[in-house]
């Protein structure tokens, strides 16, 4: 039975994850690894991802074998669009990248913002029962 293609809210909902653990996550770089060193988002070393490294790790887990089909990489620009859509919204333009906003923010503000962008993809927020 073939995969189904995940879509944009599975894309935010899966990065959420992986960062919801503030060890999980990173600011100043994509990803670093265990020691803190800055390391390149897609090696199996990296323990710790920056908001916009936790979409395409999201993204990655989708990926069977090194291709990255169009339907897959077009979910995943569209997770980005609606969490970079959030930040301009929540900063009112002081920011319109989300790897820019990450740098800038706490971890708490990171998640809220990626549970409003899950809410405005059509998901619930994490914590909210159906």
């Amino acid at each position: 039975m073939p995969h189904a293609t995940p879509t944009a809210l599975d894309i935010l909902t899966e990065a959420r994850a992986l960062i919801a653990l503030p060890e999980r996550w990173t600011q100043g770089a994509y990803a670093r690894n265990k020691h803190g060193a800055a390391i390149a988002m897609r090696s199996r070393h990296a323990v710790a991802f920056c908001a916009t490294a936790a979409l395409y790790r999201a993204m990655d887990r989708h990926a069977h074998g090194t291709a990255l089909p169009a339907d897959l990489q077009q979910a995943c620009k569209r997770a980005r669009d609606i969490l970079d859509g959030t930040v301009a919204e929540l900063t009112e333009g002081r920011y319109t990248a989300t790897h820019n906003y990450n740098d800038a923010t706490s971890h708490s503000c990171m998640l809220h913002t990626f549970d409003i962008a899950i809410s405005d993809a059509g998901g619930l927020p994490v914590g909210t029962a159906a």
